[in-house]
């Protein structure tokens, strides 16, 4: 008997990895992409920080854009859409939804397009 996947691995310093292995964990990926993309009011997260984005966002073109990266071989990816802010313990937007292109020309470079001025 098949020992069953996780859909979503949780890490002991709290990050979280969808299982793209398994449909529920794809699914699940894409549902955290139209949230951030909702969230983001239809907007990629890195308008303003990427020379070249036209800012609005189809969620046919919206990829996963990791904040802090995902690290050589996905070391510390981690795919949460809140987390919880060091100081206060207030769930926090993290990560974002990007055009394909906007991600790449991002690179590893990490933003934080959550701050507030």
């Amino acid at each position: 008997m098949k020992k069953e996947q996780p859909v979503v691995k949780v890490m002991k310093d709290g990050r979280e990895v969808c299982n793209l292995l398994t449909k529920a964990g794809k699914d699940e990926y894409l549902s955290r992409i139209r949230q951030m993309w909702e969230r983001q009011g239809k907007q990629c997260c890195l308008k303003d920080k990427v020379e070249g984005c036209p800012g609005r966002l189809t969620i046919a073109d919206a990829t996963f854009e990791h904040q802090d990266g995902r690290g050589n071989g996905g070391g510390h990816r981690d795919d949460r859409i809140l987390r919880p802010d060091p100081k206060t313990g207030e769930m926090k937007p993290y990560n974002g939804a990007a055009h394909w292109v906007c991600n790449g020309k991002k690179g590893s470079t990490r933003i934080d397009y959550h701050e507030v001025p």
